[in-house]
């Protein structure tokens, strides 16, 4: 089958990524914290757009704040994320993913190893917060295991190649989210573990309607029919930073009525999800990606609000 031709704007934008990387990796220490400033005044400067919608999003999450806080909370937003995008820069250049173990602990491991113990696999659930690329590198480490984590590819062939082969380097095993379920219980057969994020907005078909920071938001159902058609044990996992600390924390086993499989179990359940995420995104607020359009998808008869 012959390849798909590449188009300029995607050589552009690989060879914009590859020049990003090869500066970090022959950067010297002092310098990252120059780069890292000017990465945030680009985040901050280069999309309006995203800026704009940040702005909306975190007005709907929090109704009640002073616009004082929310523009402080913004800032911080951008700080984090600048960080969290040059250490990933760097750990793919320099392929040294020893220094974010060093750096990184872990909170009840003991729970994800009772769920092995099932024989059932183990879905790892999380949000994008924090840094969720670090999550399998973690757990690789700690569990001596692999981790098979569902992605969808990037709309630049070139850049998904090379961010494939990090994540690969790192933990992961990818699995494409288009007809992965096959795979995905082809792996928890054998006991392995499968992480997946479900915090980002989806079409009616292929989610439910949950409350989020009192708003409205799909939701994807893939961990809650699994949990209730399979019986697969579900973990939840979100890792935030404190100073310079990374820190895994491993929730409680996901416990509801077995046998409950039924659509108002399906929304019920991924609404207890969608609500450990909100309660960790409370926590520590400028950690979660407020970039993203969570609320894009409306019920019937709303109407979207234009970002």
């Amino acid at each position: 089958m012959p390849q798909k031709k590449v188009s300029f704007k995607r050589r552009l934008e690989y060879a914009l990524f590859a020049g990003l990387i090869a500066l970090i990796k022959r950067s010297p220490p002092w310098a990252l914290v120059l780069e890292r400033q000017a990465l945030v005044f680009l985040l901050k400067k280069g999309s309006p757009r995203h800026s704009r919608l940040i702005s909306h999003n975190l007005a709907l999450a929090f109704p009640d704040a002073a616009p004082a806080r929310l523009v402080g909370l913004k800032k911080r937003i951008y700080d984090h994320f600048g960080l969290v995008f040059m250490e990933i820069g760097r750990i793919f250049a320099r392929k040294n993913p020893g220094s974010i173990l060093a750096r990184t602990r872990v909170n009840r491991l003991e729970i994800l190893t009772r769920a092995l113990e099932k024989k059932r696999g183990v879905i790892v659930f999380s949000a994008h917060f924090g840094n969720w690329e670090w999550i399998p590198l973690i757990l690789r480490d700690r569990l001596g295991k692999d981790i098979h984590s569902i992605a969808r590819p990037m709309d630049n062939a070139l850049i998904e190649e090379k961010v494939r082969e990090f994540r690969e380097g790192v933990g992961s095993h990818i699995i494409y989210k288009q007809g992965s379920l096959r795979t995905i219980l082809k792996r928890l057969g054998d006991n392995e573990v499968v992480y997946l994020l479900i915090d980002q907005n989806t079409v009616p078909r292929e989610g439910v309607f949950v409350d989020f920071f009192a708003n409205k938001a799909t939701a994807i159902t893939t961990v809650s029919q699994l949990y209730l058609k399979k019986n697969i044990p579900v973990v939840p996992v979100f890792l935030h930073y404190e100073r310079e600390e990374i820190i895994l924390d491993v929730l409680p086993e996901i416990d509801y009525p077995a046998g409950a499989a039924n659509p108002a179990a399906l929304t019920e359940l991924t609404q207890q999800l969608t609500w450990l995420i909100e309660d960790q995104v409370r926590k520590f607020p400028e950690q979660w990606f407020w970039f993203h359009n969570r609320w894009k998808t409306k019920p019937q008869g709303e109407t979207r609000e234009s970002q």
